[in-house]
């Protein structure tokens, strides 16, 4: 990792009332630099293949424990839903709320709540991230039109 931020990291431990990460394993790394406001991924050394969520091994070759480099945390919606009904506890007073998958200028795509208004969302919409602290151990990827 580069160290370099990638989003700024909201405190919402008091008002969160949804679903919180728990570290375990491959994605404790992740987790880390999430309260860092750092967007990291995986980069296999092996055959180069960039993927998000961490996993033990490269989803490409098998490769074991690839490493994680920093991501720009810039992407755009691939596409997107907006939701009308909570599909989580501590989601009622969201709705509606936007989930999209994101791709991001290194490749990889990643499901997240996309904060903005539902009417203003589009595929192709340029994003970046930001970041919830939800827990003392993890914060959110949420992103946010450019």
């Amino acid at each position: 990792m580069t160290g370099a931020e990638s989003g700024p990291v909201e405190d919402r431990r008091d008002s969160w009332e949804g679903p919180v990460p728990v570290p375990t394993g491959a994605n404790s790394e992740f987790w880390a630099a999430t309260l860092e406001g750092e967007l990291v991924h995986q980069h296999c050394e092996e055959c180069g293949t960039a993927q998000l969520y961490p996993r033990a091994v490269c989803t490409d070759c098998g490769a074991v424990d690839p490493p994680f480099e920093a991501s720009s945390g810039v992407g755009e919606v691939y596409t997107y839903t907006v939701c009308h009904v909570p599909g989580e506890p501590g989601f009622g007073d969201r709705t509606p709320y936007v989930v999209a998958a994101v791709d991001l200028e290194e490749g990889p795509r990643l499901l997240a709540l996309v904060d903005c208004d539902p009417d203003r969302v589009e595929i192709g919409m340029a994003l970046e991230v930001t970041f919830w602290q939800v827990s003392d151990e993890a914060a959110l990827p949420v992103f946010v039109p450019q």
